[in-house]
């Protein structure tokens, strides 16, 4: 399981980009800060909502990936639907990425658990929270607050929505807020 301060760009998942059944390998990412999202259930994905929140870590310089679980194959969930999200959503059918992340795949999800990767590719953060555009919008905030000089965190203390997370500064420095 990766934990705070590992490697976590080395992995290689299918994947259904811009419509199209590929792989993306991890490195792809090197050099720029990723938000690994795995989703309860495939169902709440939304290509509009995908997109929304993908163009929100984009402006920050980040990639949002997405995750799901289970062998439900990828390019089914918006057979019917003509919108198909750019952004890359993993398929897991084996539960390798699930795994090595330490998230369960035996029981079902409640939350989402996104993992924020570092521009080195170390993993750096661990967030739980809802599938809504504003839990992942506060994502984003927290990657733009890490890239600014310290001190100057745009997220107020009443402005968290749902989210728990731990972090990892340094290595031996990790900590827990809620």
């Amino acid at each position: 399981m990766r934990r705070h301060g590992m490697y976590a760009l080395d992995f290689c998942s299918p994947a259904l980009v811009e419509g199209a059944l590929t792989y993306v390998h991890g490195q792809r990412y090197a050099g720029q800060v990723v938000a690994l999202c795995f989703v309860p259930y495939a169902g709440l994905l939304l290509p509009d909502v995908i997109e929304r929140c993908a163009a929100r870590f984009e402006e920050v310089e980040s990639a949002l990936l997405l995750v799901v679980s289970g062998a439900r194959p990828l390019h089914r969930m918006w057979l019917e639907d003509a919108r198909q999200p750019r952004t890359p959503v993993l398929a897991d059918p084996c539960g390798r990425l699930h795994r090595s992340f330490g998230v369960a795949i035996q029981e079902p999800l409640q939350r989402c658990r996104t993992f924020v990767i570092d521009r080195l590719g170390i993993l750096r953060l661990r967030v739980s929270h809802d599938f809504l555009e504003h839990d992942l919008s506060l994502v984003g905030e927290l990657i733009k607050s890490s890239q600014q000089p310290a001190g100057s965190s745009d997220i107020g203390e009443g402005d968290r929505g749902s989210l728990e997370y731990s972090a990892c500064v340094a290595p031996g420095r990790c900590g827990r807020a809620a």
